[in-house]
């Protein structure tokens, strides 16, 4: 005796049609956390393109910032009775940054916009504009990335000699804190006055292997338990001797660029002022909605497509290059042949 089975035979237009969940997924991107810190600043309508962040430069007791805390005191702008000192010329430096234009648009059509399944028009709205968050957070981490204070890990003396083993470590951070506090550089006061490091999640892998971090939380204040300490967190937020972490995967990863082909990652340790972010009070980002018709009788005379999209003048400017580190490292869930 033949059964009839849905989708064979006779039944299988049975199955042409299918049931659609309501609800969309979740769409998965990286934290957006270049253009956290940064000095906002908004150019004035009618006012240009560019910017120019000025300030005075350090008026040292000797003259020399190189050799003060090398000299002894005695001496230093010593006066003679009735004799005017030699006079000190001040130095002031600026920055200039100028914005430039970025966004992205799509065309919708009437029959798409009205007979799709899923309310499309919303959804293209909102990963708009995650996606212009992701365009200026890359913008900022490149300006960043092209600072010139940098520290190469371990024993290596250039990019190309970064391999296996040199990974981010606390005794890396250490030693870029000590260059930022040699530099007279400040942590964040909007961080708890601690230094901020910025790097990726192959990165903090290792920063959960290093015991000199462990150990802390494991022996130190707090005690041992489930919510006592950050060892039972996901992530590492405070790092010992003040660090706050922050990863996200736009940071930058020099794909074979060292040692053996390793791949070498760009962790960012920042200061207080260390750069800044700048657009127009004219020209905010956001989001452009534009409906059927509008573009008119010659564009859409029969009503047929509308336009999303997003625009943002923007620019990144790095202010003070003492108050960030470039640390270039390995990592050992990367390629570190």
């Amino acid at each position: 005796m033949a059964t009839e089975l849905i989708g064979v035979a006779g039944l299988t237009t049975q199955l042409a049609l299918r049931q659609f969940e309501r609800r969309l997924l979740s769409r998965f991107r990286t934290e957006n956390v270049f253009n956290r810190w940064a000095t906002k600043a908004k150019i004035d309508k009618r006012m240009g393109k560019s910017i120019s962040f000025r300030k005075m430069e350090v008026i040292w007791p000797t003259g020399s910032a190189a050799t003060w805390g090398a000299q002894a005191s005695a001496g230093l702008n010593l006066l003679t009775e009735g004799t005017p000192p030699a006079f000190t010329n001040a130095t002031w430096s600026q920055v200039l940054a100028t914005v430039s234009q970025y966004g992205q648009a799509s065309l919708i059509s009437d029959l798409a916009e009205d007979q799709s399944i899923d309310d499309i028009v919303p959804e293209w709205t909102e990963n708009y504009s995650e996606s212009m968050r992701d365009c200026l957070d890359l913008v900022a981490r490149d300006v960043l990335m092209a600072g010139s204070t940098v520290q190469f890990a371990s024993t290596a003396g250039s990019r190309a000699l970064i391999g296996s083993g040199m990974y981010l470590s606390l005794a890396e951070l250490r030693e870029a804190k000590r260059t930022l506090k040699t530099l007279n550089a400040r942590p964040i006061r909007s961080e708890g006055g601690k230094f901020v490091v910025v790097t990726s999640p192959a990165a903090v892998f290792d920063l959960e292997g290093d015991t000199n971090i462990t150990n802390v939380f494991t022996y130190g204040g707090g005690g041992v338990g489930a919510g006592a300490n950050q060892l039972f967190d996901v992530t590492f937020k405070d790092l010992p001797l003040g660090f706050r972490l922050f990863e996200s995967n736009l940071v930058r990863v020099f794909a074979s660029a060292g040692l053996s082909g390793a791949d070498v990652i760009g962790t960012l340790v920042l200061g207080e002022e260390a750069y800044g972010a700048i657009d127009l009070a004219s020209a905010p980002p956001r989001i452009i909605r534009k409906e059927r018709g509008s573009s008119g009788a010659i564009g859409d005379p029969l009503d047929q497509v509308a336009s999303v999209g997003w625009k943002a003048c923007y620019a990144a400017v790095r202010l003070q290059e003492n108050a960030m580190v470039r640390l270039e490292h390995a990592s050992s869930s990367k390629n570190a042949a």
